[in-house]
């Protein structure tokens, strides 16, 4: 009876051991609703006017442009190049170096299109989420939760699934891929 209780407490210990190790080594699972939850949790709905107003048209335009085309980063801006879907919009985005959190999108003619408010607090820690407002109107249009590197999920600002990413590819609420993507024209930081 001793030796049955001590190959007892042996397998419990081994059974146990891989648990925790499993639960240390493992990482969060997100579902579409959990994520939902998480993404609006907090989420501003609504930019202030007067804080959008100073960026209505882009004063670097042409040089922005250029740099875009040289394939250059002018001082103080971090700028890539995009398109939308089917290039109905092609602009690009300036990230100012002392406004981080910010990416303001404008057409290739200058004019401000959308704000995404970035509130990620430090590179590699996971999840952050990025909220796309309008520039007419300040209000929400889509968010973005980063759960990973390589995983994101995408919501209109009703709550409605846009896309699950995994990698270049976006999936529906049932699993089945509805997009791929890519990012133009990106420039590399010095």
């Amino acid at each position: 009876m001793k030796k049955f209780i001590l190959l007892l407490i042996i397998f419990l210990s081994t059974i146990n051991t891989g648990i925790a190790e499993t639960l240390l080594q493992g990482g969060v699972v997100y579902t579409v609703e959990s994520a939902r939850k998480l993404a609006f949790d907090g989420l501003e709905l609504k930019l202030d006017k007067q804080a959008i107003k100073p960026y209505l048209y882009d004063e670097n335009n042409e040089e922005n442009r250029k740099a875009i085309k040289d394939n250059t980063q002018p001082k103080g801006r971090y700028i890539m190049g995009f398109e939308t879907a089917k290039n109905l919009v092609k602009g690009y985005v300036v990230v100012y170096d002392d406004k981080p959190q910010y990416a303001y999108y404008y057409s290739n003619g200058g004019y401000l299109v959308a704000i995404d408010v970035d509130n990620k607090q430090k590179d590699g820690i996971y999840p952050y989420k990025i909220g796309k407002y309008s520039a007419l109107t300040g209000n929400l249009i889509s968010i973005a939760l980063y759960v990973s590197e390589d995983e994101q999920f995408a919501y209109t600002k009703n709550g409605k699934l846009k896309a699950h990413w995994i990698g270049d590819t976006g999936y529906n609420a049932n699993g089945k891929p509805i997009a791929k993507r890519k990012v133009l024209d990106e420039i590399p930081s010095d």
